[in-house]
């Protein structure tokens, strides 16, 4: 009987920890103490466990892309060899195991730096919007100011561009995404600098 009594507590126990550790992980979704091995490019790096980290919200350059080296590099410099804190939103990995995370260096968010400076544009996904304001705020301004990746002028190649008001992406009217869109879903603009001035991201397929 006293066996079972002393088991019966543990598994108490057990459970009620675990209930604690998921509360917090809930209320309070930032792991702080990670230690960053190396850095892919704009937006990804890898931690010292080995584990991917893909950044939240933005996309930077791809190797083929003008400031993809500037961009690596100023993530590089703020991130390589330090402790950062990872915070969650809605999906806490990706399709291809990457763990997805606002990033921290103190009180400086990464992936709005990286938007500020100019080294990276906002890729919101509809589940993850906690810092989609912020995100849209800093990359009206460096495009205002015309800094980094916004200092390369791109001709208007359309006659209108298809936004869609659920993915927060803009495409040519003839890109198989739109065509695929349904219509409650569409929203038509004139340039590519009006659906910028939206938040849409431009599509990665169609690139307009």
């Amino acid at each position: 009987m006293r066996s079972s009594f002393f088991k019966s507590r543990w598994i108490f126990y057990l459970i009620f920890v675990l209930a604690v550790a998921l509360l917090v992980f809930i209320f309070y979704p930032r792991h702080e103490g990670w230690k960053v091995e190396k850095v892919f490019d704009g937006d990804s790096i890898v931690l010292q466990s080995g584990e991917t980290v893909r950044y939240i919200g933005i996309d930077a350059p791809e190797k083929s892309q003008p400031y993809f080296e500037e961009a690596k590099e100023v993530n590089r410099k703020m991130v390589e060899g330090k402790r950062i804190s990872l915070e969650y939103d809605q999906e806490i990995r990706d399709k291809y195991s990457r763990i997805l995370a606002y990033v921290w260096v103190d009180s400086i968010l990464i992936n709005a730096e990286l938007i500020k400076r100019g080294f990276a544009w906002v890729y919101i996904h509809p589940l993850n919007l906690k810092y989609r304001n912020l995100f849209c705020s800093l990359q009206r301004q460096a495009r205002k100011a015309r800094i980094g990746i916004w200092s390369i002028p791109v001709p208007e190649k359309e006659e209108y561009y298809l936004g869609n008001k659920r993915s927060f992406r803009f495409h040519r009217p003839d890109c198989k995404y739109a065509l695929q869109m349904a219509g409650s879903n569409k929203i038509i603009f004139k340039t590519r600098e009006e659906a910028l001035d939206s938040c849409h991201s431009p599509c990665r397929f169609c690139k307009p």
